[in-house]
């Protein structure tokens, strides 16, 4: 476990998530123009195909969302959010960056509380570092990671 002085900030780790969203916000807009302008190239799809590409907007950026946080936090240690502070997700045992497994499942819990921010239970997830010892949040405690300034 690493010493409380070490430990990261709760409100400048939720700055490097906010910087976090803005990138996959970005990354959302470039490929739903990609899809749009699939739609409309010359009918490529009908009004019907394109309703059912709905559901997979959404898959694909749950997808996107983990694949992000999983290669950033397992090869480096950072999200780009976080690299300006020079935050490091940690594993708990190890003190190491967090595996892969650990990592993607850190990134999918972190997606789920973003979901859910505005229905108070995804905001609980993240505020949860406020009071909490090791300021771990929800996405923390389930991947059994710390996030360090070191």
């Amino acid at each position: 476990m690493a010493a409380p002085g070490n430990l990261a900030s709760p409100g400048m780790r939720i700055v490097g998530g906010l910087i976090d969203v803005v990138i996959l916000v970005v990354i959302y807009g470039i490929i739903a123009l990609i899809f749009i302008s699939a739609g409309d190239a010359g009918g490529l799809l009908p009004g019907f195909f394109q309703h059912r590409l709905l559901p997979l907007a959404g898959v694909l950026s749950v997808v996107i969302d983990v694949g992000y946080f999983t290669y950033f936090w397992s090869s480096r240690g950072a999200s780009v959010g976080m690299m300006p502070f020079g935050f490091k997700v940690r594993d708990m045992t190890t003190g190491q960056y967090p595996t892969m497994g650990k990592a993607a499942l850190r990134g999918f819990i972190w997606t789920l509380e973003y979901a859910l921010t505005f229905c108070l239970v995804g905001a609980l997830g993240w505020l949860w570092m406020l009071w909490d010892p090791q300021k771990q949040a929800i996405h923390d405690k389930m991947a059994g990671t710390i996030v360090t300034t070191t």
